[in-house]
């Protein structure tokens, strides 16, 4: 017996990225997308017309962080006095990237929700304030910690 289809009823199947995508992230796997480098025209650009940095908040830095590169351990490297000039995130499960002037663009640590979230924040913030910010980068590339003054 063949079935009818109902009014309102989908005709269309997704794309196969967009399939893809949706059985990563089902899998609680992260994405895997990553951003375009930028030249520091297109930056430029992008950062044209955004509001003055407020100065408020503390003027010290941390103590141990005053060199632009300080080695943790064995594996990671602490950055400290730059500023995050752009972010970038799409739609898939915890992929976010920030721009650090100088160093181009850094992934965001995408293990568990709640730390993606903190830096995801921290870095936002950076961005919008014009702050600097001090992190760790481990040798897989991404940012496991970020401080923001």
């Amino acid at each position: 017996m063949a079935t009818s289809r109902t009014r309102g009823e989908p005709t269309l199947t997704p794309s196969s990225r967009r399939a893809s995508a949706a059985a990563a992230a089902a899998a609680g796997g992260a994405g895997t997308s990553e951003p375009k480098p930028i030249s520091d025209e297109q930056l430029r650009a992008m950062v044209e017309g955004s509001g003055a940095a407020t100065t408020a908040g503390p003027t010290l830095m941390p103590p141990g962080t005053g060199a632009a590169e300080i080695p943790a351990a064995v594996t990671g490297t602490w950055r400290s006095g730059l500023t995050v000039s752009a972010m970038w995130s799409i739609n898939e499960t915890r992929n976010a990237w920030m721009h650090v002037t100088g160093l181009g663009w850094r992934r965001l640590y995408n293990g568990r929700d709640g730390s993606f979230m903190a830096l995801v924040a921290l870095a936002g913030q950076a961005r919008q304030t014009g702050r600097q910010i001090a992190f760790r980068e481990e040798a897989d590339g991404m940012v496991y910690e970020i401080y923001l003054w």
